[in-house]
């Protein structure tokens, strides 16, 4: 039952961000570097998955840096929607 809720998770997200990319005539990317409205999830995720966060504590302040973001990161997380820009700002 878990795993039929992560698949319907997955398979709405990557509904939305094809319906993004049609609604604002965007591309991103595919795994051969082609322009493509239709990407999968699995690629996005793969895409994602070399960023990271850098936590430096700084005179008792915490401060919080992401690395590794791209031009395409930014508009994927932007068509996603501002909830999700705002998790790596």
């Amino acid at each position: 039952m878990i795993m039929v809720l992560c698949l319907m998770i997955y398979s709405i997200a990557e509904w939305k961000l094809r319906m993004r990319l049609e609604e604002e005539n965007e591309t991103v990317p595919d795994q051969k570097g082609k322009p493509t409205k239709k990407p999968t999830m699995r690629w996005i995720f793969f895409n994602f998955q070399g960023i990271t966060e850098l936590s430096i504590q700084k005179k008792g302040k915490m401060e919080s840096e992401i690395l590794n973001m791209e031009e395409v990161h930014w508009k994927v997380l932007n068509l996603m929607g501002e909830q999700y820009e705002n998790i790596y700002r």
